[in-house]
């Protein structure tokens, strides 16, 4: 029977730091490797045993996870809101953090993050996160026009201002300087390229898409456009890596967080903000748009039997987005049709 190893795997963007413990917890060795391909491959080949391997999730944990999965045993990628024993140590160093990573390991006191394998699925959610970028970097150099715009006394408050006749119009109404002129005439022309850019993405995401079945398939339910699909299936890449909707919820940032000590209540319960964002968003874009739509659905009678219940438009909307979550995860993972049911009160409960 093979030895137990353990290692710990402190990464950088240079070097990383690698620790390897036995069963017993004594620590083999600890040495330096290049942040390479190559040399990642050396540091693993050479090792005995049944070698487990620990690193905190991060940009590099992904690509790191690829290269030395086929040469050990296993790959736990830890959440580092989990490695408070490592991140608050006054005598932090890349030695005792690797450490640490294989003692946690050999302990089974980790928090796995999921990491998907299937490299499809990786490229669609990299698309996903280029198209949500170019999006964010537009609406944000919308924003600097707007406010250099009030700077010279000009405020336009819709956005009319960014279409080719709106440009036209604007620079007939700039006066001063002739350089002035011109240095909105730049930032209009960052602004454009943005546009052409965000197109670009946005075709790339949506003919990727076309592999994916339940894209389409989520396109049926009310208030799921084509972008808001892929969204969803970008970040969530499997329904099933989450045994139940309550863990989906929290990892949607829907999830209610309570502090108890002795007994006494330390904070009030609130949203717990771990987790992802993105999903957070898509579920409340579905929910309005849902609203919006004159058809009856299963979103709208949703709300407005929970808003009857609490009288509270809060609580009646973050419990309809539980719903739309739920609802989408359930469809993916029977591949089943949307069914404009009526819901009942317990679906929507945290």
């Amino acid at each position: 029977m093979q030895e137990q190893i353990y290692v710990g795997l402190d990464l950088g963007s240079s070097q990383c730091q690698q620790a390897v413990i036995g069963a017993d917890g004594r620590l083999r060795f600890s040495r330096i490797v290049p942040t390479s391909e190559q040399h990642l491959r050396n540091a693993f080949t050479g090792l005995e045993g049944d070698v487990s391997v620990h690193l905190e999730a991060g940009e590099l944990s992904a690509w790191a996870a690829g290269i030395i999965g086929p040469l050990v045993k296993s790959v736990t990628v830890s959440h580092p809101r989990s490695l408070a024993w490592i991140a608050r140590d006054p005598m932090k160093t890349d030695k005792r953090d690797a450490a640490k990573l294989a003692e946690l390991l050999r302990l089974g006191r980790v928090h796995e993050v999921y990491q998907e394998r299937d490299n499809r699925r990786q490229t669609f959610k990299h698309l996903v996160v280029h198209y949500e970028h170019m999006s964010r970097e537009q609406a944000r150099q919308k924003s600097k026009i707007k406010a250099r715009l009030r700077t010279l006394g000009v405020i336009r408050k819709d956005g009319r201002v960014f279409g080719d006749d709106g440009q036209s119009e604007l620079g007939d109404s700039i006066g001063g300087d002739p350089s002035i002129r011109k240095m909105i005439g730049q930032m209009f022309a960052v602004l454009n390229q943005m546009i052409d850019m965000q197109a670009e993405a946005k075709a790339a995401m949506l003919s990727f898409a076309k592999q994916f079945p339940e894209v389409a398939l989520l396109e049926a339910v009310p208030g799921v456009g084509p972008i808001t699909a892929c969204r969803f299936v970008g970040y969530v890449q499997t329904p099933r890596r989450f045994s139940n909707k309550r863990k989906f919820w929290r990892y949607c940032r829907l999830g209610i967080t309570r502090r108890e000590s002795n007994g006494k209540r330390l904070s009030h319960p609130r949203l717990d903000n771990a987790g992802n964002g993105s999903l957070k968003d898509v579920s409340r874009k579905v929910f309005e748009a849902a609203r919006r739509t004159r058809a009856d659905n299963s979103f709208k009678r949703a709300y407005e039997s929970s808003l009857a219940n609490t009288r509270n438009e809060v609580h009646a909307r973050l419990s309809t987005q539980r719903k739309i979550l739920a609802t989408m995860r359930a469809m993916w993972l029977s591949m089943s049709d949307y069914r404009n049911e009526t819901p009942s009160s317990a679906a929507c409960d945290i």
